[in-house]
């Protein structure tokens, strides 16, 4: 095998591996948007509950002030672990990103070393070319003199 299609089949598993980390950076980002979106929605309830406390307290009904209270801290406490879970993924998906600038930056690599044989076989068969017309001409010259 020539050193022309082992750059193809070196570049065809680069695209490959770049493409994957794309995939996986995509899953990655909608994981980050959904931790995102879960710890929108605690924080939501934890204000709508307050809201409903604090109009319980306005009215004077006290029955269920010690639920909230509970309600509430244990929503601060999912909201604490979202704030984890959103942390995780913004640090995961920093890592990806890392990754994919790695493989596309191998990509490039292997696409300018495929360019650079491609101009050095074009070369090479310009030379051949030159010294085929050379020896043409060289044994013209023979026979007509």
């Amino acid at each position: 095998m020539n050193k022309k299609f082992k750059l193809e089949k070196v570049l065809e598993l680069r695209e490959k591996a770049l493409e994957r980390e794309k995939i996986t950076l995509a899953d990655l980002q909608l994981k980050e948007k959904q931790a995102y979106e879960e710890m929108a929605a605690v924080m939501e309830d934890i204000k709508a509950k307050n809201i409903e406390l604090e109009q319980d307290r306005a009215k004077g009904i006290f029955d269920f002030i010690e639920m909230y209270n509970k309600y509430i801290a244990v929503r601060q406490d999912d909201l604490a672990l979202c704030e984890a879970k959103v942390q995780a993924a913004v640090r995961e998906t920093a890592k990806q990103k890392e990754v994919l600038k790695k493989a596309l930056n191998d990509v490039k690599i292997m696409e300018k070393l495929k360019e650079k044989h491609l101009l050095d076989y074009a070369e090479y068969v310009k030379k051949q070319e030159m010294m085929q017309i050379d020896e043409i001409n060289i044994t013209r010259g023979y026979k007509e003199e």
